[in-house]
């Protein structure tokens, strides 16, 4: 059982590292870093096999979980006993008292306990200072048993699928146990408000996760239009609307558009998403590019006179809350049409720094595509204002720069 190699004073507990479709939280670690903080990081399961350049020095130092039921998972019990006995006593009895109030929960706070010892060995000789989580759901519960063990303070970070399906079990006694809880978006908070009114007062920040505004910067590019490069980028799943964009792309080749459109993110929902280009006639027209690293990613961005992301609101609650793509594409100068879901208004407000569609509706997403691929007053209107919101309220280092000090007031605290 090998030790988190150089291990931080800050813990950060993630469901899996690295992971393409959550780099906000590689540049958070990144810039964290930059500021003088170590961090141990320890991953519920393991990352993509194509990962991001950057990550791949991080991905060594990741800790693992190992399966419940290991022999790995069952020393790391009795270590923990051993070496924490009264957290591990504290824990255990906190735990039952959880699985008391809510029997439902069990299954998750029991590997959660598991995974939690795991760690507090893997973290030995590292004398941890805090424990911090991303999302509310099971990296959340690992976290809060974690902090128990260690007896450290504990706090995790809500973001959009955890807090708006209902998978996250005792989201409010995580509230309150936490220090704070950093929200990415203010459509976020208050919905936790509105949810959980009592614990939520005083405990949860906006904390927008923000790009790299000085690395990310426009190219000149002129609309050739022949044909118009169209891109979205997202995982293939339900919630990013892409049958919507299918159908609003063969509406536009209805009314004579030329364009290219590519997609670019693997998910369950793939070949369901090219039988439907298919059946509307788009095979020539659409390219699923698969997953990309974000060095590769970029340069797409250059290339692309517009970039949508259809968003709708999923048949189990999800929902995206602001997609980090939509603030890349502003910050490089390339028009973005979103939709009136969660959080995108908070970025995109519409004929201002992009435009929104209605959410699950082809003709009027047609609509606005048209629009901004041949007005080209209101083009060059977005994309300056565009780029403007996003240096102004999205950069990364401000916001990052909000986190720690949240790090440093808890810290300071115990010290």
């Amino acid at each position: 059982m090998r030790r988190s190699e150089r291990g931080g004073r800050l813990v950060y507990v993630l469901g899996s590292f690295p992971s393409l479709s959550e780099t906000f939280i590689l540049r958070e670690i990144l810039e964290l870093e930059e500021r003088g903080l170590r961090l141990s990081l320890l991953s519920l399961e393991p990352g993509d096999e194509v990962v991001h350049e950057r990550a791949a020095e991080l991905a060594e130092r990741v800790v693992q979980r190992p399966r419940p039921l290991s022999l790995r998972s069952i020393l790391g019990l009795v270590v923990a006993a051993i070496i924490h006995p009264f957290g591990f006593v504290g824990a255990l009895l906190y735990m039952l008292g959880c699985i008391f109030r809510t029997p439902r929960a069990t299954g998750e706070l029991l590997r959660s306990f598991v995974a939690a010892a795991f760690f507090t060995c893997a973290l030995r000789g590292t004398r941890p200072r805090h424990i911090h989580a991303h999302f509310a759901t099971m990296p959340a519960t690992v976290g809060l048993l974690l902090a128990q063990m260690l007896e450290t303070t504990f706090s995790f970070a809500a973001h959009a699928n955890d807090i708006f399906t209902g998978d996250a079990i005792l989201i409010d006694r995580k509230i309150r146990e936490a220090e704070f809880v950093p929200v990415c978006t203010q459509a976020g908070i208050e919905h936790l408000r509105l949810l959980h009114p009592v614990s939520s007062t005083g405990r949860l920040h906006l904390v927008y996760h923000g790009v790299d505004v000085a690395e990310l910067t426009p190219a000149p590019h002129d609309l050739v239009g022949d044909p118009s490069l169209i891109l979205s980028v997202g995982r293939l799943v339900e919630k990013k609307g892409f049958p919507v964009l299918l159908r609003a792309a063969a509406l536009l080749r209805k009314q004579g558009v030329d364009f290219r459109l590519r997609i670019v993110g693997s998910g369950p929902d793939e070949a369901d998403l090219k039988r439907l280009a298919v059946g509307l006639a788009l095979e020539d027209y659409v390219q699923f590019v698969g997953p990309l690293p974000h060095e590769e990613l970029i340069p797409l961005f250059r290339e692309a006179d517009l970039f949508v992301l259809a968003s709708v609101v999923a048949s189990d609650g999800d929902r995206d809350g602001l997609p980090n793509v939509l603030l890349e594409a502003l910050a490089l100068g390339v028009p973005a049409i979103g939709t009136r879901v969660s959080a995108i208004p908070e970025l995109i407000e519409h004929e201002e720094t992009g435009l929104l569609a209605k959410p699950g509706d082809p003709s009027d997403l047609a609509e606005q595509m048209e629009r901004l691929l041949f007005d080209e007053q209101l083009r060059a209107k977005v994309i300056e204002q565009g780029r403007d919101e996003v240096v102004t309220r999205f950069d990364l280092k401000t916001n990052v720069g909000l986190l720690a000090e949240l790090f440093a007031e808890v810290t300071g605290h115990r010290r």
